[in-house]
C-alpha cells in the first residue's frame, strides 16, 4: 500500500477530514446541519456511496455494495431529536444506518458554495466559461500573529498547520504564512521561569514574527497547537478577527456560454446536458438570445436579482413557485428555466465521488467508490 497503512487503519474519520478540507464546514450557513449525521469516525473504511439523499434506498445500495460509508448532500437531520420512533422518518433510516455499520456523513450549504461544488460543476455541465460566484461567500475567519526563536519556528509552524491553520481559498492553498526577523524583548518577573534569560532583566531574543490564517472553527485547535509547541512558558500572539470574500467560491454561479444560443436551442441543451424529464420556462419571447447565464442548483429564486443584475439574459434554477412565476412575468424580468431540484443538484455527485476517490488513493486503497444508481427524479410527469 503506497500509506504504508493496513485497510483498517484507514477510518470514517480519516475521510471526514479530508472532506472537511476540501469542503469546509466554515462555508455553512448558520441554519444548516453539515458534517456527520450518525455513526462513529473511529470505523475502518470499506467503501462510499455518495447520493443526494440519505434515504432507504441509497443505505440498501451501500450495504449490498459492502459499501459503509454515505456521503450525501441534503442532510438526514435538520431538526433536534426528541425521540428517536424507529418506525416512522428519520429514526427508520438512523436505526438502518446502525445496524449495517454505515456512517451518514453530509455536505449541504457548504457543498452549495465551494469551487466544484453544485452549481459550479452545473455551469460547466452547461458548458459555460469564465464563471463566478453569484453571491461571493464571506468567511469568518482570523489572523494569528506570533513571535518565535528561529530554532523553534519550523516546529511551531508544522504543529499550527497540522491543526488547521495556514489554508486558503478552497483549500487548494495550504501552509500559508508569513515570516518576519526581528528582535523580541521580555523582562521576566520573581518566581517566572522563563525557557532562555535572566529573571529580573530586560532579555533580547532574535526571532520570528510569524503570521498565518485560520478558521473561526479552527481557533481553538490551533491556539492549542500552538502552546504546546511554543517554549516560552507565556507565548505572545495577536488573534485578529476577519472577514476573507472568496470570489471563487459563493452561492450561484454567472457564466458565459460559447456562443449566443436561440432560447429554443439553450431549452434544449440544457434537457440534453441535464437529462431532464421536465423543464418550465417563465418569462422570455422566442427572439430572447441567451449568452450569459445564471444559474443556482436546487431552490434558487432568491437569487433571481443578482441574476439580473449580473447582466444575466436567463436565470436557471428550480422548485420555482407560483407567485415566483408570477412576479417575473409581472415584472417583465429576465425569463427563469425551472429544470428542477434533482437534475440541477445530481452533476454534484461527480465532484463527490472524485474527492473521495483522491482519498481512496492518496491513502492506497483498493475499495469501492461510487454514486448511487438507485436515485430517481421524484415526479412523474404525465
Amino acid at each position: 500500500m503506497g500509506s504504508g497503512k493496513s485497510p483498517d487503519s484507514v477510518t470514517h474519520g480519516d475521510l471526514i477530514d479530508f472532506l472537511e478540507h476540501r469542503i469546509p464546514l466554515a462555508l455553512s450557513e448558520e441554519w444548516d446541519n453539515c458534517g456527520l449525521q450518525a455513526g462513529s469516525r473511529k470505523t475502518p473504511l470499506k467503501g462510499v456511496v455518495c447520493a443526494l439523499e440519505p434515504a432507504a434506498v441509497v443505505l440498501a445500495e451501500a450495504e449490498k455494495r459492502e459499501a459503509n460509508f454515505v456521503f450525501t448532500h441534503h442532510p438526514l437531520l435538520f431538526k433536534p431529536l426528541r425521540q428517536i420512533d424507529c418506525d416512522g422518518f428519520p429514526g427508520s433510516l438512523l436505526y438502518s444506518a446502525a445496524r449495517c455499520g454505515i456512517t451518514v456523513y453530509s455536505a449541504h450549504t457548504n457543498l452549495d458554495k465551494v469551487s466544484g461544488g453544485v452549481s459550479d460543476v452545473l455551469a460547466r455541465r452547461l458548458g459555460l466559461s469564465a464563471i463566478r460566484p453569484l453571491e461571493p461567500a464571506a468567511r469568518q475567519i482570523c489572523k494569528l500573529v506570533t513571535f518565535v526563536p528561529v530554532a523553534f519556528l519550523e516546529t511551531l509552524e508544522d504543529a499550527v498547520f497540522a491543526a488547521g491553520a495556514g489554508r486558503l481559498g478552497d483549500g487548494g492553498y495550504r501552509e500559508c504564512a508569513f515570516r518576519t526577523a526581528g528582535t523580541g524583548s521580555f523582562f521576566p518577573e520573581s518566581g517566572s521561569h522563563p525557557w532562555l534569560g535572566k529573571v529580573g532583566r530586560r532579555n533580547l531574543v532574535d526571532e520570528v514574527r510569524f503570521e498565518t490564517v485560520c478558521d473561526r472553527a479552527d481557533v481553538g485547535p490551533v491556539l492549542e497547537a500552538l502552546h504546546r509547541a511554543h517554549p516560552y512558558e507565556v507565548p505572545a500572539y495577536d488573534l485578529i478577527p476577519l472577514l476573507y470574500e472568496d470570489g471563487s467560491q459563493g452561492l450561484g454561479r454567472v457564466g458565459e456560454l460559447e456562443e449566443e444560443l436561440s432560447l429554443e436551442a439553450f431549452v434544449a441543451l440544457v434537457r440534453e446536458r441535464l437529462a431532464c424529464t421536465g423543464l418550465r420556462l417563465v418569462g422570455g419571447r422566442p427572439q430572447v438570445s441567451v449568452r450569459r447565464v445564471a444559474l443556482c442548483g436546487g431552490s434558487g429564486f432568491s437569487f433571481y436579482r443578482q441574476a439580473a443584475a449580473a447582466g444575466a439574459d436567463l436565470y436557471l434554477t428550480g422548485d420555482l413557485k407560483y407567485h415566483e412565476a408570477r412576479e417575473v412575468i409581472d415584472r417583465g424580468g429576465i425569463p427563469i428555466l425551472d429544470a428542477g431540484h434533482f437534475a440541477t443538484e445530481k452533476p454534484v455527485l461527480e465532484s463527490c465521488a472524485a474527492w473521495c476517490r483522491e482519498f481512496v488513493d492518496q491513502a492506497g486503497l483498493e475499495l469501492p467508490v461510487v454514486t448511487a444508481s438507485c436515485e430517481q427524479e421524484p415526479w412523474k410527469l404525465f
